[in-house]
């Protein structure tokens, strides 16, 4: 094998190992702003209950 297709490989690789690192970091943070998207909609949800209790 030349040297040439090993360099070449060795980058596809690289580039490849690149690449699903960027995507699980994306997906990492895709699930921290989840849980924080939710604990925003409990919070309105109580706040919002709580108005329609204090008008009645």
């Amino acid at each position: 094998m030349s040297a040439v297709v090993c360099i070449v490989s060795l980058i596809a690789a690289c580039m490849c190992i690149a690449f699903g690192v960027v995507r699980l970091a994306n997906w990492l943070i895709d699930r921290r702003e989840q849980g924080r998207a939710r604990a925003i909609r409990d919070a309105a949800f109580v706040a919002q209950a709580r108005a329609e209790v204090g008008h009645d």
